[in-house]
């Protein structure tokens, strides 16, 4: 059984970056600090919950294989497009087409009619709670588009 100490370490420096966003978000503005110091709180207490999961319970050594170039390239062309897009789309349209090329990017098995009504169905709430959480929660001011 073996710890997966690149994720420990990984989980160590997400803290750390949650902790220096704690400490410049300080001199924000009261509703300005809201994002960063949310993010960061997640950050840490995620991170903080991996170092106690990956300690306690080690796992087996998993038998690597290698990956897709292509889908790795995708990837990264997808999330600069989905960057790029944001101000001239909006949020709510640049996410649902860059979320669609992720979920057909990443899917390595065979399509069915109720694969694609549960992903359309997982895309549509996690989406609109990004969308309700950016939004109304955390009052970030969001990109006008096509669809809102």
């Amino acid at each position: 059984m073996a710890r997966d100490i690149p994720g420990i370490i990984g989980s160590l420096i997400f803290i750390a970056v949650g902790l220096l966003a704690l400490y410049y978000s300080r001199d924000f503005t009261p509703l300005g600090s809201v994002f960063p110091r949310t993010i960061a709180g997640a950050m840490i207490l995620l991170s903080v919950v991996y170092i106690a999961v990956a300690w306690l319970r080690p796992k087996a050594p998993a038998s690597h294989q290698p990956g897709s170039v292509w889908r790795r390239v995708a990837l990264v062309v997808i999330m600069v497009a989905w960057a790029l897009l944001l101000d001239r789309l909006g949020f709510l349209t640049t996410s649902v087409i860059c979320f669609a090329a992720l979920l057909v990017i990443s899917n390595y098995d065979r399509w069915t009619p109720a694969m694609a009504v549960a992903y359309v169905a997982t895309a549509a709430v996690v989406l609109g709670g990004l969308y309700s959480i950016f939004r109304f929660l955390l009052k970030v001011p969001l990109p006008p588009g096509i669809l809102i």
